[in-house]
């Protein structure tokens, strides 16, 4: 089973982004653990990342057992988590670059009822910025993907 790990900013193609792979996302499992849907507590998760690793984890272990070609784990913004996981299941770690203009059309477009907070404040919030950081520390094994 080949494992891709993808990442980027917000609103930069990930849920759109190769659907015919059984994908596990990660906001579904943030969601679930916070049982909240607004965006404000969805960004505020930090403090939550072994509790994300392991259910990653998890799931990762049921899809090994099943017969899927390719599982695509969609939005891991912390750094510490995607090393966690790439030393216990290697992958392809898939960055989505896109213009901050792109991204922020892309934003006020969707008009999702989660997004509470102007573009900006969302992109700059610390789990935003974190997410970068996914692009400082590995972009020597980031395939970039312009999406």
């Amino acid at each position: 089973m080949k494992i891709i790990y993808l990442c980027g900013r917000i609103c930069s193609g990930k849920s759109s982004y190769q659907p015919q792979y059984k994908r596990i996302k990660v906001s579904d499992i943030v969601r679930d653990i916070i049982n909240s849907n607004d965006r404000e507590k969805l960004q505020d998760t930090l403090h939550l990342e072994i509790q994300i690793l392991d259910k990653i984890n998890s799931s990762l272990i049921k899809y090994k057992q099943s017969n899927e070609e390719v599982i695509l784990i969609d939005g891991i913004r912390q750094p510490f988590i995607l090393d966690q996981l790439m030393k216990i299941h290697p992958g392809e770690i898939h960055w989505l670059e896109v213009p901050i203009e792109e991204r922020e059309k892309r934003y006020v477009k969707r008009n999702a009822e989660k997004d509470t907070q102007s573009f900006k404040d969302a992109d700059n919030h610390p789990i935003e910025l974190e997410c970068q950081q996914i692009y400082r520390i590995f972009k020597n094994k980031l395939k970039i993907i312009n999406n």
